[in-house]
C-alpha cells in the first residue's frame, strides 16, 4: 500500500513539474495594399524622383463606372515598396488622389507632393522623369 501511494504521489509530482512551454509570438500582418495585376494594365506608368532622391510611381487608370456616365480616375501609386490604390477628388489645385492612406497632388507646374492622411509630406518636388 506504501509502495502504491509512494509511486502515485511521485507520478503525480511528475506531472505537476512539466514545462510549460511559452505560447508562439504572432507576427504582425502586412499592411493591405492594392493588388496590381499588371498582365492587365492599361494606364501609363509615370517614374517621379523627389527631393531627397525619394522616388514615386504612378500608374494612370481612367474607369467608366457602371452606375454613371461620369469618369473616374484611379491611380495605383507605389512608394516604399507600398502600392495604394488612389482615386481623384475635386480640387482647385490641380488633380488630387486620395485614399485613407495617403494624399497625391498633381500641380500644373510639375511640382508634385505626396502626403499622408494625416498631411505629413512624405514626397515633396516631385518630378516626372
Amino acid at each position: 500500500m506504501k509502495t502504491t501511494a509512494l509511486f502515485l504521489s511521485a507520478l503525480l509530482l511528475l506531472g505537476c513539474s512539466h514545462n510549460i512551454l511559452p505560447k508562439p509570438v504572432e507576427a504582425k500582418p502586412k499592411p493591405q495594399t492594392a493588388m496590381l495585376n499588371k498582365t492587365k494594365q492599361t494606364g501609363v506608368a509615370t517614374r517621379y524622383v523627389c527631393k531627397d532622391d525619394k522616388e514615386v510611381r504612378v500608374i494612370h487608370e481612367k474607369v467608366l463606372t457602371k452606375k454613371s456616365t461620369k469618369n473616374v480616375e484611379t491611380i495605383y501609386l507605389t512608394f516604399g515598396q507600398v502600392t495604394e490604390k488612389l482615386k481623384s477628388t475635386i480640387s482647385a489645385s490641380g488633380k488630387v488622389y486620395t485614399n485613407i492612406h495617403l494624399r497625391w497632388i498633381e500641380r500644373v507646374g510639375g511640382a508634385n507632393t505626396l502626403t499622408n492622411s494625416v498631411g505629413v509630406i512624405l514626397a515633396d518636388v516631385c518630378v516626372a522623369q
